[in-house]
């Protein structure tokens, strides 16, 4: 069995790597991660826009390309390479592939053509400070805001 990439997927680890290098600089990584933000907004913007890297693993009826986890994985080693600024792990990675396996697709078409697109920034939050993954333990309400949502409560993992 030959678990090395294909030559597709190794030509976009390797465009990856040198846009990565490009745009990660050292210098330029600790400050984004001393921002406010804590993350390099035009960096997000590029990997969005331009690469469409956020809409990888995102259905093609939801506005992303379709691909496997494998073309993921293989954008993920080489973004964290870099330390590579960004919430793409925590969007992509994470909350699009909860969206994915516990969504149902009114859920899933409304809430994943924002992350393919890079407009929504959205992470997973589980465990309470107790530890207990299970429903029963959660206390964290969300609320509509002004901005959107506010979610409140505090969770031990996010």
């Amino acid at each position: 069995m030959n678990f090395s990439f294909t030559p597709e997927q190794q030509e976009l680890r390797e465009t990856a790597r040198a846009f990565l290098a490009a745009a990660c600089k050292p210098d330029a990584v600790r400050t984004a991660m001393e921002s406010k933000l804590g993350y390099d907004e035009k960096l997000w913007s590029q990997l969005a826009s331009e690469l469409g890297w956020t809409a990888v693993v995102i259905p093609e009826s939801c506005g992303g390309l379709g691909l496997s986890w494998v073309e993921l994985v293989a954008l993920q080693e080489v973004i964290g390479e870099t330390l590579a600024p960004s919430p793409f792990f925590a969007s992509v990675c994470l909350a699009a592939n909860a969206i994915l396996a516990a969504g149902d697709a009114q859920q899933q078409s409304a809430l994943l053509p924002g992350i393919a697109e890079g407009r929504t920034r959205a992470t997973l939050a589980f465990a309470r400070e107790s530890g207990r993954w299970d429903p029963n333990a959660i206390t964290a309400t969300c609320e509509r805001s002004a901005d959107g949502y506010a979610l409140r409560g505090e969770l031990r993992h996010v």
